[in-house]
């Protein structure tokens, strides 16, 4: 038997999410099946953009890469929207082994009908990392790491530098700060509030801090506590002064939901 919207666990709470614009639906329907109403409020933008020269070296060379390794859902999206720009068969990307940060990075690689090799227990690039250089040798086989212009190079670092590995790579997206001013939502959270914010990246986090006196609620209205996709995500938060009130078990809505409703229980 379906529950009453009334016996829900985010019945009447209002929830922000800070994901960029067409990035929200599949969180905002679990949410929503939880009761709760969502605020779209999104902080930062994706631009799917490459540098032509760094392009035509990486797809020169595809068929030799040992692995390609990729941190975020925005990586596949921007990796194989300019490999079909140059390919028509999937069988282009060679015999590479595929590794993945995380289940949502994973989830978009398999939308390819490609398998993924590895992915670590935590949904890190430090402990994606690890993991690689663990139990085999990368050393002198090449790996193709595809990022965004504001990854960290802690992944890389350790390919490198403890895995002996060869390693290229590859920006395929940019994050920029969206301006909020504007936004109708952010009208509404500052004049009535909400009972949580999630944060899907430190890019997000970021982006309201600098904009934190556009984003702050009134005294009277309803103070968030603020829910983090994951570990990375939480550091940032934790480095601003942002308390965390939940972070979820896995990168995915039906586990960002529930941290939702576990914090605010």
């Amino acid at each position: 038997m379906a529950r009453s919207k009334a016996t829900a666990p985010l019945a009447d709470k209002r929830i922000v999410v800070t994901r960029p614009e067409g990035q929200t639906e599949s969180l905002r329907l679990e949410l929503e099946k939880l009761g709760a109403t969502v605020l779209e409020i999104p902080l930062i933008e994706i631009e799917y953009t490459a540098d032509d020269a760094a392009l035509k070296n990486t797809f020169d060379d595809i068929g030799q890469f040992d692995w390609i390794v990729f941190t975020s859902r925005n990586g596949v999206q921007g990796f194989f929207t300019q490999f079909f720009n140059i390919f028509n068969d999937i069988r282009g990307i060679g015999l590479a082994r595929i590794a993945c940060v995380g289940a949502g990075t994973a989830k978009a690689v398999r939308e390819y009908h490609l398998n993924v090799d590895l992915m670590p227990e935590e949904a890190t690039g430090e402990a994606l990392g690890k993991e690689m250089v663990t139990g085999q040798s990368l050393e002198h086989l090449r790996v193709l790491v595809v990022t965004g212009n504001r990854n960290r190079e802690t992944l890389v670092n350790i390919l490198s530098e403890k895995g002996k590995a060869i390693v290229d790579t590859l920006s395929v997206y940019a994050t920029y700060e969206n301006d909020v001013e504007k936004m109708d939502a952010v009208e509404s959270f500052r004049r009535d509030g909400a009972d949580a914010i999630i944060f899907a990246s430190p890019s997000a986090v970021e982006a309201f801090v600098a904009q934190a006196r556009l984003l702050t609620p009134a005294k009277s209205a309803r103070q968030p506590k603020a829910i983090a996709i994951g570990a990375v995500t939480a550091g940032a938060m934790r480095e601003f002064g942002i308390p965390v009130a939940a972070q979820a078990v896995s990168p995915t809505p039906d586990a960002l939901a529930a941290a939702v409703a576990q914090a605010l229980k």
